[in-house]
């Protein structure tokens, strides 16, 4: 697990850059099925149009964006996976 500045604990790291189209969300998606809910997941991502699709569909799948901050390569986003409701 990887600390970053600001206290949050990450628990899985996921490099898209480089990867082009609705690629890129489906395996951040996938990787967040795969996680623990409340557990943050780091993705790095290229500007463009994967900033502008992204993170648009993961907080419509209910995720929580906590982080966007740009880096020397791309961008960075910390997103903590949606806690489940209990179903009646």
């Amino acid at each position: 697990m990887v600390q970053p500045s600001g206290g949050l604990r990450v628990d899985q790291s996921l490099d898209l850059r480089g990867v082009a189209g609705p690629a890129g969300y489906q395996k951040a998606l996938g990787q967040l099925k795969a996680m623990a809910e409340n557990e943050i997941l780091e993705v790095s991502l290229d500007e463009g149009d994967a900033l502008n699709t992204i993170p648009y569909g993961l907080r419509a799948e209910g995720h929580e964006i906590l982080v966007s901050e740009p880096t020397q390569q791309g961008v960075r986003l910390l997103v903590r996976k949606r806690s489940l409701l209990a179903q009646s």
